[in-house]
């Protein structure tokens, strides 16, 4: 059967809907993913063929048995799902990546994920519970390509003080202060950065020049550990074998998005913090309840790959 994987648009999900691809490949279908960025990682899974999401004609999607779709509320992702709905509702399921633990929300029972649980160790129980496969890994499929040596520089640790959203990022003096810190105990920080982020954001210690996703990924797994918001990064990092640190404004949805492949962290304000209607101090200074010296002790406790 050919089966077509939709994934939403960030890198991480990406990341995690070939869990997906990967498992329904290892079973023996023919799989193709289909997401905005993943292409440029086509050398990291060689047995997992992708597509940019924007080369997809709703009309090559008659083309598959089957087809997964996880909801997202862009309109791309809109039109695809309601051509397919209309067109072929028999074959497509709609899986919606939904941190809380409410049953109100539209596709849940298609996956019946549990918000307490990694999106991650979900979409493992939703292949061998749901879909009844007879293999089921945790594994995405990433392969590390010739030319790149995994863990080569194991004191080196990526530091990524951005993400998606501003709302998501805690403050950019407190990476710097803990890269700082980390220096000081031997290890070695880089931020890592797009040219864009460069330009927007205060001058780094160390920030390597990388021209493309690939190289990101290299520079990733030669490295040793990796801190930084909830981002794509992380997940990248996590399922290269990295032990990570991630630093997040909510506990509920950290628990869900958390990178969980490799050992990690997850830092998010305590839940003492005010957070009622009119007041939302948790959402709106969340950042500044969480000190330089817990994500270190967080870090410390994890170790390294050497």
């Amino acid at each position: 059967m050919r089966v077509a994987v939709l994934s939403c648009l960030g890198l991480g999900d990406g990341l995690i809907s070939l869990v997906l691809s990967h498992n329904l490949q290892a079973n023996g279908f023919e799989v193709t993913t289909f997401h905005p960025s993943l292409k440029a990682l086509q050398g990291w899974f060689p047995h997992l063929p992708m597509q940019p999401l924007a080369q997809l004609r709703l009309e090559d999607l008659s083309g598959y048995d089957r087809i997964f779709l996880f909801h997202e509320k862009t309109p791309r992702m809109l039109e695809i799902q309601q051509y397919c709905q209309k067109q072929m509702a028999d074959k497509i399921t709609i899986l919606n990546p939904i941190a809380t633990l409410g049953r109100d929300y539209p596709f849940w029972e298609e996956g019946r994920f549990d918000g307490s649980k990694p999106f991650v160790d979900n979409l493992i129980t939703f292949c061998s519970d749901v879909l009844a496969l007879p293999q089921s890994t945790k594994d995405n499929g990433i392969r590390v390509p010739q030319g790149v040596q995994l863990h080569r520089y194991p004191k080196r640790v990526v530091i990524h003080p951005t993400s998606s959203r501003p709302s998501k990022n805690w403050p950019w003096e407190r990476f710097e202060r803990l890269a700082s810190q980390l220096e000081q105990e031997g290890w070695e920080p880089h931020f890592l950065l797009t040219n864009e982020e460069k330009a927007v954001c205060p001058k780094s210690q160390r920030s390597p020049e990388l021209c493309n996703l690939s190289e990101m990924a290299a520079f990733v797994a030669e490295s040793g550990a990796m801190v930084g918001n909830d981002s794509g990064i992380g997940h990248l990092a996590s399922c290269l074998g990295l032990p990570t640190v991630t630093i997040c404004r909510n506990r509920q949805v950290s628990l869900f998005w958390r990178p969980a492949w490799a050992p990690g962290k997850v830092l998010f304000p305590p839940a003492w913090i005010p957070n009622l209607k009119g007041m939302r101090w948790r959402d709106r200074y969340w950042q500044f309840f969480i000190p330089t010296q817990a994500v270190l002790k967080a870090f410390r406790s994890l170790g390294s790959v050497a």
